[in-house]
Formats: structure tokens, sequence, C-alpha cells
């Protein structure tokens, strides 16, 4: 894992393989998820650790999700990719999307698997009912959190967005090594991102021309099936992949599968047509 300071932020990636390159931008609350996908995909694979995430120093002052857009940017300009296959996970995607507005030169395309549940991007119809009950988890791992407790945290927000039995799927995949590194990146994501997620003006999907494949768990809520049927349907050329029997950790459990959806959002956006729809 190389590390490099821009903007006074230190971010890490490791940078592998040869051809067209793919960026890995990885979702909050710790920065293992893309792990097992690394390993998986073809062409050259950017995995970013995005700042906070790095086990470095402590980030004090606020990153904005802007400000991670601007990194992965950096990081693209530095490493002299061009415009790169874009994959993002819950609240990564804001990032890309950020991105592919901000640089829409380094984006050859985005996807997206499993956008934030938040309301910006929901289905007007299911903002209460997700307020009731990821809002109230986030709150009280929020609450946590201020108290210093963020083992508390993180699994008070885990249990309601990823499962009640994420712990052992975080222990299968990364090791007791690594659930315990996650927990403490968690305190950069309940102390840093989630405020900065709160700030955060989506930008017009409409305005976000490249190709965008969906990528939706077949067991995550229904508030994040039509959340994303709502984007497919605003986006100009966006296409929906549904992953049978898994949920938001579907990064860790089914990476063979994302990387599946990866490769074929290549192939669409080569030429064959894109559509909204599963698959």
């Amino acid at each position: 894992m190389h590390t490099t300071t821009i903007d006074g932020a230190t971010l890490g990636w490791t940078d592998t393989g040869a051809g067209e390159p793919t960026l890995l931008v990885h979702a909050g609350v710790f920065g293992a998820w893309f792990e097992p996908l690394a390993g998986l995909l073809g062409g050259r694979v950017i995995r970013m650790l995005r700042a906070g995430y790095t086990g470095g120093a402590a980030v004090r002052e606020p990153i904005e999700l802007a400000g991670h857009a601007a990194h992965a940017a950096a990081l693209l300009d530095r490493l002299g990719t061009g415009p790169a296959t874009v994959v993002s996970h819950s609240s990564g995607c804001a990032i890309a999307l950020q991105l592919a507005l901000d640089r829409p030169d380094l984006v050859a395309r985005l996807v997206l698997s499993e956008p934030p549940l938040i309301d910006e991007l929901l289905d007007p119809a299911d903002q209460a009912e997700v307020r009731s009950t990821v809002g109230a988890a986030l709150g009280g791992a929020m609450a946590a959190a201020a108290r210093g407790d963020i083992p508390t945290a993180f699994d008070a927000f885990n249990s309601v967005v990823c499962g009640h039995d994420y712990r052992a799927v975080l222990i299968d995949v990364l090791g007791e090594d690594g659930l315990a590194r996650a927990e403490r990146d968690a305190e950069f994501f309940f102390t840093n991102e989630v405020p900065a997620i709160g700030r955060w003006t989506p930008p017009d999907p409409a305005r976000i021309t490249t190709p965008v494949r969906l990528v939706r768990g077949a067991d995550s809520p229904g508030a994040t099936h039509r959340l994303i049927a709502r984007l497919a349907a605003v986006l100009p050329d966006a296409s929906v992949t549904t992953i049978a029997g898994a949920n938001h950790l579907l990064p860790l459990t089914h990476p063979a599968e994302l990387a599946g959806a990866i490769s074929s959002s290549s192939v669409a956006a080569a030429g064959s047509p894109s559509h909204a729809g599963t698959g």
C-alpha cells in the first residue's frame, strides 16, 4: 500500500495489473470493502484507501465528499491513468457521482453498488421509514461515538444496515484482525464522514452522461431497490444488475458476482446497448 498527501490529507492506494484502468472507491465505516474484489478484476486496478482510513494520524479537519472526489481525481492525475471505470459502494457512490460531475474527463463509466439511503436519493415514499430504521440506528451510533464508544457505534449501525450476522461475515472474509481494524476505522466515519454526507448536495443525475451500472443485492431492503430504480430512470445511460442472495455486504460476500457486473458494464460501454433492468 502506497501513501501520499493531497491537500494535507493522507490517502493510500495499490496499483496492480496493466491495461484499462479501474478505480475502486470504498464505502464508509471501514476501508477494506474492496479487498476481495481487487484481485478478481482484469486490467489495471487502483484500489484507493480514502483519507481517514489509512490508519495514520487522526483527521481533525472536516473532509467534504467533494474533497474525497478531489483526492480521487488527484490520484488518477498523478498516476496518469486517463479515464477509468470508477467502482464504488454505499457512501463511496456519492463520491463517485461527484467525481463524474467535477472531472468527467477522468471517468469512463461508473459502477455504483448499493448507493446510500439518504433523503436526497431516496424515493420520497421511503423517507419516513428509512428515518425510523436506518436513521434511528445512525442516531444511536452517533451518540455512542460522541461518548467515545466506537465499538458500540460500529455495532449499532452495522447491525441495521448490514444485518445482524455482519460480524461473522467480516471475520470470515477479513479475519479477526480485519474486524478489529474495521472498528478502528469507524471513528473517522462517525466523526467526520457522516456529517459530510449530511452536508452533501447530490448532483442532478441527468448531468451524469457517462454510462452507469447500478448494482443491488436481491436481499437488500425495498428502499434500496426503489432508490436504484429511481436513479436508473433519470440517469441518461443506466443499467441495473441484481445479485442474488446479496445484501449491503455484497462486495465482501459476492465479489465474483460484482466483478462480473463490472466486466459486463465495460462491455456495454464499449458498444452493447445499455438498459435499465435486471441482469
